[in-house]
């Protein structure tokens, strides 16, 4: 899990990197965590899905924590915010950002301890596998969820498309990008060269074409157009059954 802590107090930042140090070990799970005394020090050169999750402090110096979500908002949509506070009065505006939470500084083992809990069972693909790779001279790593598409394209340049409509060239071959999610089966290859994740998949058309939710269409193998249209309803209908029998057992 990848955390981050912004804070310009170190004290603050020693006492909750403790308990986060400690929750991880407890349970088994591996910790990348930076921590940033500013705003601004955060936002440097950041990147979506840096972060799986944000503490952030609302009274720093400079740009505020209000400030600095506001902005983190607009570059990514899927970390987790986590406001820490010695007051509630931001926090109608605070979660008018979608902040997940907010703690109470100095923060509490218990209260921390609890609060991993509920994240890690209302965001289950927070240690999903994920795509690693490197482009534009820096390292990427998206969520394999949250990858659309990877094709080749006519010149052999491999593209990999993400959930918020980026678009990465990395230098690599698909091939390698397809070992390393062969465990996943959100994936059908509709044609050579051209990989889709069928939670993103819109419909098949009377033009031999997959057509994702994006808009974007590709061609599908003439040959296999029904068994692949097959694997992607056999997919849908599985994924219904798993989440009616999820609802009739928490029922």
């Amino acid at each position: 899990m990848n955390i981050a802590i912004v804070d310009d107090l170190q004290n603050e930042i020693d006492n909750l990197t403790s308990i986060l140090t400690d929750y991880t070990e407890t349970n088994g799970l591996e910790l990348s965590l930076s921590t940033f005394k500013s705003g601004e020090e955060l936002l440097d050169g950041y990147e979506p899905y840096k972060f799986t999750v944000v503490f952030l402090d609302i009274y720093m110096g400079g740009i505020t924590g209000v400030e600095t979500a506001k902005k983190l908002r607009e570059l990514d949509s899927n970390t987790l915010i986590i406001f820490l506070t010695t007051s509630t009065d931001h926090m109608g505006i605070a979660f008018a950002i979608h902040a997940y939470d907010y703690v109470e500084k100095p923060a509490e083992k218990k209260r921390i301890f609890r609060l991993m809990d509920d994240i890690l069972k209302t965001r289950t693909n927070l240690y999903s596998k994920t795509v690693d790779f490197m482009f534009d001279r820096r390292a990427h790593r998206i969520p394999v969820p949250d990858v659309v598409s990877i094709r080749t394209g006519e010149t052999n340049h491999l593209y990999i498309e993400d959930k918020r409509g980026n678009e990465y060239s990395p230098r690599t071959t698909f091939s390698a990008i397809c070992e390393d999610i062969a465990d996943e089966n959100r994936f059908l290859l509709i044609n050579r060269g051209v990989l889709v994740n069928m939670d993103y998949i819109s419909t098949f058309n009377d033009q031999g074409e997959c057509i994702l939710k994006n808009g974007k269409a590709y061609p599908v193998f003439t040959k296999k157009q029904t068994e692949t249209v097959q694997k992607w309803q056999n997919y849908i209908f599985n994924n219904v059954r798993t989440k009616q029998r999820g609802r009739r057992k928490n029922a």
